[in-house]
């Protein structure tokens, strides 16, 4: 018998993600093969700072995929 492994989803625009420092974001634009724009929401001053910082994220930073839209490509 052979064990299958579980099937992990490769980010895209649009995912919603947790990130490897727990924090639920938004993939808002893909920058390169291994890079996304994020966006973490605006509802504290935290937020709203990284987020308007439009600093790229790593793929090698997202935990896990929670969210795709139907949509999406």
């Amino acid at each position: 018998m052979i064990k299958s492994k579980k099937s992990k989803l490769i980010p895209r625009e649009y995912d919603e993600v947790i990130l490897k420092t727990g924090e639920l974001v938004g993939l808002m634009d893909q920058v390169d093969e291994t890079h996304f724009l994020p966006d973490y929401g605006v509802e504290t001053p935290e937020q709203e700072k990284k987020t308007m910082a439009m600093a790229p994220i790593s793929i090698d930073d997202i935990e896990k995929v929670v969210y795709r839209p139907k949509d999406s490509q």
